[in-house]
């Protein structure tokens, strides 16, 4: 009779299914990405590897499904979405991220970093955990910063000193930080949309724009732009965030395996991003660009203006400090 009565218990639960473990546990847990780089990119890649890395550490517990290629809508939507908690985490570039956390405009500042290696560096010191403490004060929690290039000028006509610029309209981020910048050099800076950027070269709406050699590659701007001056102005950053609210209501064990995570997969996109841009400089060659390198001491002195003008507080100049002290 027994045997009887739990046969006819286990039928019931599969009839309707119900679970006889209880209510839902972490094993529950789907933590949503979103980011703009299509499938297959770096940041891509390097969110596959967070999210292995949190499967691997909670024992399956918990997962990240990623959304590529914008699907959940541009940087600024997604970086609403995770203060609003409609998303889990987003990984845009660094500067639409600073009209919601001005803590982190640091990261936009020009020749912040001397080279690509000297990033690194400082993304992998105490730099960022102090510059973590401080995000934290906004409900943002860091999770790892991405390597998203070095940047050059591209132009339709020769720029092969800081003079050329004089007078250039130069197509900027709709960052006030990198138009500053850009002023700064003397050219005038002129924000669009990137969507519009290969048109408006095209067309002589815009002179010149700022990319790193992926991108100047990939979207053929070389064909409206041939000139590349090779600077290093800025090298772009792309943090990984989450809301602090959502990652505490998290358990600690994935608490624990997203930091890990995070760190795990910064450390290997700065180091493949650096690698893939590095090939694409061989990339232009091979297509004919016309490469100048640049003498940046005149950049780096109209640079300290910037650094002067927007890092005013204790907080920040002590951070630009232990930046420009990284060995």
């Amino acid at each position: 009779m027994k045997k009887l009565l739990f046969a006819g218990l286990i039928g019931a639960i599969a009839m309707t299914g119900a679970s006889i473990s209880g209510p839902a546990t972490a094993a529950d847990i789907v933590i949503k990405a979103g980011h703009t780089q299509n499938a297959g990119e770096p940041m891509d890649k390097a969110l596959k590897i967070m999210s292995e890395h949190l499967e691997k550490a909670t024992g399956g517990k918990a997962t990240i499904k990623i959304f590529p290629s914008m699907q959940l809508g541009g940087e600024v939507e997604m970086i609403k979405q995770v203060l609003t908690g409609t998303l889990d985490i987003v990984t845009p570039s660094n500067a639409p991220l600073t009209n919601f956390v001005p803590e982190l405009k640091i990261f936009d500042m020009p020749f912040l970093f001397r080279d690509e290696a000297h990033m690194i560096k400082v993304l992998r010191g105490p730099v960022l955990q102090d510059i973590s403490n401080i995000v934290a004060k906004r409900g943002i929690r860091l999770l790892g910063v991405f390597n998203i290039g070095v940047r050059h000028i591209m132009s339709k006509k020769p720029v092969k000193s800081i003079a050329d610029l004089k007078g250039l309209k130069i197509r900027t981020m709709q960052s006030k930080y990198h138009m500053a910048a850009f002023n700064a050099f003397g050219a005038n800076a002129t924000p669009i949309s990137y969507a519009e950027l290969y048109s408006s070269l095209q067309t002589g709406v815009v002179d010149g724009a700022e990319a790193a050699n992926t991108n100047y590659f990939e979207k053929k701007f070389y064909e409206v732009a041939p000139h590349w001056g090779q600077v290093g102005w800025t090298i772009l950053t792309g943090p990984i965030v989450i809301a602090e609210k959502k990652f505490a209501s998290l358990p600690k064990d994935v608490q624990k395996a997203l930091l890990e995570g995070g760190n795990k997969a910064a450390i290997w996109e700065q180091d493949y991003y650096a690698s893939v841009d590095k090939g694409r400089l061989n990339d232009l060659k091979k297509v004919g660009v016309k490469i100048t390198k640049l003498d940046t001491a005149p950049f780096q002195k109209a640079a300290a203006k910037v650094h002067a003008e927007f890092l005013t507080t204790a907080d920040e100049k002590r951070i630009l400090k232990m930046i420009q002290d990284t060995k």
